[in-house]
């Protein structure tokens, strides 16, 4: 159980650098995306950089989710890709149906996953808040 929880730590952390690291390239994209749309009009690169932080969030959660399936294959958990995939997906984002249930050995490592979703899906919302209160106020005001 503790080599669960060991190695379920080291992906979640794995997986929240690498969410961290999409948010800052996507901070550095949208000003310079911001630098190059302003003379296109405000309504215009406001869509286009509200567009381009979902796109990064979203990059950033399917890196996640195929990491996290990844790490099942060599964990033995599962043999398909595909099946893992899902099951990755239906983890991290909690929806849990229920419809794959882990041997035991590994059941806590995979709810780490889910952990991940939990904290991922709030920096991301926290990051969507930023880009929108600062986006928004400036564009509509023109």
């Amino acid at each position: 159980m503790s080599g669960q929880m060991i190695w379920g730590t080291v992906m979640l952390g794995i997986c929240l650098l690498l969410h961290v690291g999409f948010v800052i390239a996507g901070i550095k994209l949208l000003k310079w995306l911001n630098g190059r749309l302003w003379a296109s009009g405000p309504l215009f690169s406001t869509i286009v950089l509200l567009c381009a932080a979902i796109i990064v969030i979203v990059l950033s959660h399917s890196a996640q989710v195929w990491l996290w399936a990844i790490s099942f294959i060599a964990f033995g958990a599962f043999n398909d890709p595909g099946t893992a995939v899902y099951f990755a997906l239906v983890t991290y984002t909690t929806l849990g149906y229920g419809d794959i249930v882990l041997a035991e050995n590994i059941r806590l490592y995979a709810a780490l996953a889910s952990v991940t979703g939990l904290l991922g899906f709030a920096l991301s919302t926290a990051f969507l808040v930023a880009v929108f209160g600062k986006l928004l106020p400036n564009h509509l005001a023109d």
